[in-house]
């Protein structure tokens, strides 16, 4: 009996086995559920700074879409004095203010500080072009002898030299303001400052998705790796569970058959129960 007791001592339990099976199951299940809320994260990160590039670059051209329209207004203005445009004008500086909206959404959301100076340098200069866009509607006006036109316009006084110009030459003026070689060259350096935004957005979103992209490869690169250790480990555990659970069953069920020993080998209780029941093959017992 103590030989039987010793013998039985033996061998790796099947609870062993058991527990080290699951705690390489939590292990993969972890690992997996960890993997999904990387993937997950890093898409909405992507995600978030795609929607705000999109709605920054919206902005930008409807900022530049604003001006344009603004400056065929005043043009068209300044060439014929209709006051449908001069309302035009207003209605869209005033009113809808699509400039001032374009450079809200551009610059919120945490956006980059070197593309908000960049906007706000070109507001100013827009601002500027403003004024000389105001004076020289306030020309027509004068010329015309336009009565009903928006406060703003009122309220601009005209230099002493332009006051005692003739209706032409204040026409002329007007038209020179908005079409001649200085107002063009304002218009350009807004449209350069909106580009220079329009690259940092590019920049910045060609940034977000390489970074995001190379952190993704990472983490995938890891998890492989790791699924490829637990697939090993499950695979090693396969084998051992053959070795002291499956092939000494089907060993002593032959034995059995044969009314032979069973072998007393496989998991600790897989011997104890051959070595009892060997015990009761060798005294005899039923």
């Amino acid at each position: 009996m103590n030989q039987s007791e010793k013998k039985g001592n033996g061998g790796i339990s099947i609870h062993l086995i058991h527990g080290i099976m699951l705690v390489c199951a939590v292990a993969i299940v972890s690992l997996l559920g960890a993997s999904t809320f990387q993937s997950s994260s890093m898409f909405t990160t992507l995600s978030n700074e795609a929607g705000n590039y999109i709605v920054r670059q919206k902005a930008a051209h409807d900022l530049m879409e604003a001006s344009d329209y603004l400056t065929e207004m005043v043009q068209r203005f300044t060439q014929d004095g209709e006051t449908r445009y001069l309302n035009n004008y207003f209605e869209e500086a005033l009113v809808s203010k699509r400039r001032e909206a374009a450079i809200l959404a551009m610059s919120e959301n945490e956006a980059d500080q070197s593309l908000v100076q960049q906007l706000k340098e070109a507001m100013e200069e827009s601002m500027t072009l403003m004024y000389r866009e105001y004076y020289a509607m306030k020309l027509v006006v004068d010329a015309k002898e336009i009565q009903d036109c928006p406060d703003t316009i009122d309220a601009i006084e005209l230099k002493d030299e332009d006051v005692f110009l003739s209706l032409d030459e204040k026409m002329e003026l007007a038209q020179d303001m908005v079409m001649g070689i200085e107002y063009y060259a304002s218009k350009d350096r807004i449209r350069t400052k909106l580009k220079s935004a329009l690259e940092m957005l590019d920049q910045s979103m060609y940034n977000t998705r390489q970074n995001t992209g190379a952190e993704m490869m990472r983490q995938l690169s890891f998890y492989r790796i790791m699924l490829i250790i637990f697939t090993f480990l499950l695979v090693l555990l396969l084998a051992v569970v053959a070795g002291f659970c499956t092939i000494p069953l089907i060993r002593a069920s032959r034995s059995m058959k044969r009314d032979e020993p069973i072998p007393v080998a496989g998991a600790k209780e897989f011997r104890r129960l051959a070595e009892e029941y060997n015990r009761m093959i060798n005294s005899g017992e039923p």
